[in-house]
């Protein structure tokens, strides 16, 4: 093993990998900039711009009508929404 080597570790893809984001840290980042209230269409707007991942985008879809005050309140509103889901499993 080169000194270089030693020193950066091994170099190979699992060395530069990240680890997976939680949902609620890629929502932060799909929102981030969001002045509130907004509605879900307009949640929804300001992840696209942000390049959302579809899996947020899909639930951000699905929130119901209405204002959302925070990023607080769009979680909640999620949780509620996967805690639905749960149940009628």
């Amino acid at each position: 093993m080169t000194r270089a080597r030693s020193t950066l570790g091994d170099g190979g893809p699992e060395a530069r990998a990240k680890p997976p984001l939680s949902l609620a840290s890629l929502l932060r980042q799909a929102l981030q900039g969001a002045v509130y209230p907004l509605s879900m269409e307009q949640l929804s707007r300001v992840a696209r711009e942000n390049a959302a991942p579809a899996e947020v985008l899909t639930l951000l879809s699905g929130l119901p009508r209405g204002e959302f005050r925070s990023l607080d309140a769009v979680e909640f509103a999620l949780e509620g929404e996967a805690q639905d889901r749960a149940r009628a499993r």
